[in-house]
């Protein structure tokens, strides 16, 4: 076992009481949580100190741990990702035992794993980590920048009985600890970056600390800036350009984070294999591999692809990167032509395309990994606190169609046309009875399907001529696609598999609780938290003061004033629409992406937090 420096006490701090203390207790149960008071004259048996302090104490319980607060702690917790680190133990759990089956494959005797958890905060994951990972884990570096959370993980290792040896408290910079084990010999076998915000300043370094072959979990909450909303933001921190407002994009957000990733560990002859990808609740989760390739480094360029999208209609063509061909023992490297379908305007409505890219093109989930996963939640149903759901989350993990990037909702392609939405079975009834594959999407209920857009607008063609919409404009989306017969065949007779391969397995849960979210960047102490609620009503003040400026102000005479949506090509109303269809000469028509000032994004920062 490798030595750990650690920049704190030495010992693990002893914790007293008096017979005033008040305890509360809070616990997590299914994501919710229920919450008592009670006064507390000695400590509890699962705790091997015999005092607590003499202030007010929260302790929190999840599944085998149990964490310490003080009223006043500036470490925050959030309930809500109970299924995050649920989901990450199981994930930790498969990968120990693929590691076992390599080591006996390959001969050499199965070697205990580390894990490095970079951003520990409180230690909990740490804890739960130690106790419910099994005797296949060697010990955990807990690191982190705060000395205060480094005291908060010695205080909770001890209260949860979890021997010294099995977790190492660590003072340190995250990225800086990371790159002091990324020689060979010093790696992890896993590597745990749980950031408040973006993950990039860390993946540099983290995808030197996991060993050959290790796994590395990483966390994103800005899925503000991964989504689309802020473009700027997602080119510096992921150098990727998301598609503005697509219905598609969590799943986009996840293949830029992969595809972040891969560049990083392309950089150092790596290359990355994901083994579960998630969307879920405001952040995205993904479990990869690790390993050390030249080869398959080079053949990242086939990996990744940039993708066309009409800002009329929403259809798409994706464009790869590269090519790699392999004819014997040689390996060509190409660049790729122009998909021949990508005109200068869309074909269903004749708007433009957006472009964006670059990301992740391959399969995003290892189908036999995540049956693995299932398998253990049925065999252990009440391991977790959220087996339910994590249940239901993998089942539409593998229901998902492998190969098929991005997905629509149901409602997509009726509210382009303009059309009453019939219900999602129909729609995959059609195209499952056209001789195509469709599943729904483990982000939301959705259409994934390999049916081609040309067949897919036929569907709705065919749809609206028992449904026809009303008072389309000339140039509008729905007007052109509209207008053309379709040239598919189109049966909606009810198919079996149109509620998918296991409708009975409830997949999409509503949200855990009110106000759900990341919660608040942990470190604002009182009289931060006061400032803030005063600058709060100075801004509330000001915002009606604006409101009283502004009642009175007439509103743009319609007559002489030009439709923005016109200028745009987007107005549907035609000769309805009150304002002045005419393009002033000196306008011209670009993108609808919206550039909004980048101080609202949310940034990462090596912050101690438990979101």
């Amino acid at each position: 076992m490798e030595d750990v420096k650690m920049n704190g006490n030495k010992s693990a701090d002893v914790i007293e009481t008096s017979p005033e203390t008040t305890t509360t207790t809070t616990t997590t149960t299914n994501n919710t949580m229920t919450s008592k008071e009670n006064t507390t004259t000695t400590a509890t048996e699962s705790t091997p100190l015999e005092t607590l302090p003499s202030s007010n104490i929260v302790t929190v319980t999840e599944n085998s741990a149990t964490i310490l607060y003080n009223n006043q702690n500036e470490v925050f917790y959030n309930p809500v990702q109970e299924f995050n680190r649920d989901m990450s133990i199981l994930m930790i759990k498969l990968f120990i035992e693929e590691r076992k089956k390599e080591s006996l494959e390959r001969g050499k005797p199965f070697k205990k794993v580390r894990i490095l958890e970079a951003l520990a905060a409180t230690g909990l994951r740490s804890i739960r980590y130690a106790k419910e990972i099994g005797e296949d884990l060697d010990y955990i570096l807990a690191n982190d920048i705060l000395q205060d959370a480094v005291d908060s993980i010695k205080k909770n290792r001890a209260y949860n009985n979890v021997p010294e040896e099995r977790i190492h408290p660590n003072l340190g910079d995250a990225t800086m600890v990371m790159m002091e084990n990324r020689s060979h010999s010093k790696q992890y076998d896993v590597v745990d970056v749980d950031p408040y915000g973006a993950p990039t300043p860390f993946l540099d370094s983290a995808v030197q600390a996991v060993a050959d072959g290790g796994l590395l979990c990483v966390t994103a909450t800005d899925t503000s800036v991964l989504c689309g909303s802020y473009p700027e933001a997602c080119f510096h921190k992921y150098q990727s350009v998301p598609v503005h407002r697509a219905g598609y994009c969590h799943e986009m957000g996840l293949r830029i984070l992969l595809h972040s990733i891969e560049q990083h560990a392309n950089r150092y002859k790596r290359h990355i294999v994901p083994l579960l990808s998630l969307s879920v609740d405001f952040y995205v989760r993904v479990f990869v591999r690790v390993y050390s390739s030249p080869l398959e480094a080079k053949k990242a360029l086939s990996k990744m692809a940039n993708i066309f999208s009409c800002i009329g209609c929403g259809s798409f063509h994706i464009q790869p990167t590269g090519v790699v061909k392999e004819e014997g023992n040689s390996i060509k490297y190409k660049v790729p032509l122009l998909n021949k379908e990508v005109g200068s305007h869309c074909a269903h409505c004749t708007k433009q395309y957006q472009f964006a890219g670059p990301f992740w093109a391959k399969r995003i989930h290892n189908v036999d990994f995540c049956k693995q996963a299932l398998s253990f939640l049925e065999k252990n149903p009440t391991t977790f606190n959220t087996s339910r759901r994590m249940y239901g989350v993998l089942t539409s993990v593998i229901d998902e169609l492998p190969d098929q990037m991005f997905y629509f909702k149901s409602d997509h392609f009726t509210h382009t046309l303009h059309l009453s939405t019939p219900s999602s079975a129909i729609i995959k009834s059609a195209i499952l009875n056209g001789g195509y594959k469709v599943s729904s999407s483990h982000v939301l209920p959705s259409i994934k399907t390999d049916a081609p857009f040309e067949f897919l607008w036929d569907i709705f063609r065919t749809y609206a001529k028992e449904n026809p919409p009303k008072n389309l404009g000339p140039d509008s989306p729905a007007h052109h696609i509209l207008s053309k017969e379709p040239k598919h065949k189109i049966d909606f007779t009810k198919h079996p598999l149109a509620k998918g391969e296991h409708p009975d397995v409830p997949k999409y849960f509503p949200n855990p609780k009110e106000n759900w979210g990341p919660g608040s960047r942990a470190g604002k102490s009182a009289s931060s938290t006061a400032t803030a609620n005063k600058k709060r009503s100075s801004d509330d003040a000001n915002i009606e003061s604006k409101k009283t400026r502004n009642q009175n102000k007439k509103k743009k005479d319609a007559a002489t004033t030009n439709c923005i949506y016109f200028i745009h090509n987007k107005c549907f109303k035609g000769d309805k629409c009150e304002y002045i269809h005419s393009k002033p000469c000196d306008t011209t028509t670009e993108s609808n992406t919206t550039t909004t000032p980048a101080t609202t994004e949310t940034t990462a920062t090596n912050t101690t937090v438990d979101k």
